[in-house]
């Protein structure tokens, strides 16, 4: 197959859609598909390159998520319409509502995954409201995601939300996966801080990852004395993450890596956090728990999250800073108890294998190439 992936960032890029894409790409051309990368990018062998632009007053925000949009080039999207067998579209902004019309007119076959919800717009520009939050979706649904001939949504939350919101068109879930280099580190090849034990959190430092809840948490547990926080991930709200830590007993450790660098800290962590609000699956959940470290995450409504507590001692009301407390110390209180759930980590995140999300791509692409050339019509609602 000869698929065209259009996205806005590409190079260096920190969020969860743009290291799937990659992670799919990176499969697909190993088995001798043709991946046409197109978005704001370098200039290389199979990349075409957009010019980037800014919306004003929101640039600096995005520059600071390391995400930046492109600028839709009507010829060159021509051209890859001209080539490509099928359009993956990543992102519903300018250069996907675009791609999309194009690729209709020109009868060109799409496929669109549903990264981005309403309130991960809203909320890191300090709005909410769900009547807002649902004029968002209905903006999303009306020029992207209600004209593919299938959504990919990566949860079954996802898929949930977006019927919620009136989506027409065929939706298959679709995990993102998590790779087999998520695995467990030897003992005694990760990070270590003296005594003290590792409470790890992966993920965009902005609004709705709530990072300002686990740091409070973290001041008023009882073992704070010897909690060492580590945070892990670039954003708009690092500076005030970092005022924020600065008088805990043990100042939170920062840094922002590559996958292959993030493993032994998820292996050396005696216990994850995920406090987000907003999530279309939570990958860095789902990284945590292959690598065998328990995941404490928030129950929120709007996340798919909850989906990887091991059972109701790792979830904590969402936005409540007493809860996450509590839940905090009371399984810090049993560390023996918190490294006999490394196994049970370990079988939870083995049924959302990479090779099993592959394998559900491929056969979505097929179907839809099937159907454009007159098969049979296999897709779901």
């Amino acid at each position: 197959m000869r698929i065209a992936m259009v996205l806005d960032s590409w190079d260096n890029a920190a969020n969860g859609a743009v290291k799937s894409t990659r992670r799919f790409t990176e499969r697909l051309r190993a088995d001798g598909h043709e991946v046409t990368i197109v978005a704001n990018a370098a200039a290389e062998p199979g990349v075409v390159s957009l010019p980037s632009f800014e919306i004003p007053v929101f640039g600096g925000i995005m520059r600071r998520m390391k995400f930046q949009f492109a600028r839709p080039d009507r010829a060159i999207l021509a051209r890859v319409l001209a080539t490509h067998d099928l359009v993956h579209i990543q992102f519903p902004f300018w250069l996907g509502v675009r791609t999309m019309r194009m690729a209709r007119d020109a009868g060109v076959p799409t496929v669109a995954t549903f990264h981005v919800q309403g309130e991960h717009i809203l909320y890191n520009i300090g709005i909410r409201s769900d009547a807002l939050v649902a004029q968002v979706y209905r903006l999303f649904l009306r020029t992207v995601y209600d004209h593919a001939d299938c959504v990919i949504c990566p949860s079954e939350f996802t898929d949930r939300e977006l019927r919620r919101y009136g989506l027409r068109a065929p939706a298959v879930v679709v995990s993102n996966g998590v790779p087999p280099m998520f695995r467990p580190s030897p003992p005694g090849t990760g990070p270590t801080f003296g005594d003290n034990v590792m409470v790890l959190t992966v993920g965009r430092l902005a609004a709705e990852k709530r990072h300002d809840l686990l740091v409070e948490a973290v001041r008023r547990s009882r073992h704070a004395a010897r909690i060492q926080l580590v945070m892990l991930g670039a954003g708009p709200l690092r500076d005030e993450l970092e005022r924020q830590g600065a008088t805990l007993p043990n100042p939170p450790v920062f840094g922002f890596l590559p996958a292959e660098e993030l493993v032994p800290y998820y292996g050396a962590a005696a216990l994850a956090v995920h406090a987000s609000e907003v999530e279309v699956e939570g990958m860095a959940a789902l990284e945590a728990l292959a690598c065998g470290a328990p995941c404490l995450i928030a129950d929120s409504l709007r996340s798919a999250t909850p989906q990887f507590a091991l059972d109701d001692r790792y979830l904590f009301t969402s936005g409540s800073v007493e809860s996450l407390t509590a839940r905090l110390d009371a399984l810090l209180d049993d560390p023996a108890a918190l490294a006999s759930d490394r196994a049970r980590a370990l079988a939870l995140a083995a049924r959302f294998g990479f090779e099993n999300s592959y394998a559900l791509l491929l056969q979505v692409y097929r179907d839809v190439l099937c159907e454009h050339a007159g098969g049979e019509h296999r897709l779901t609602r």
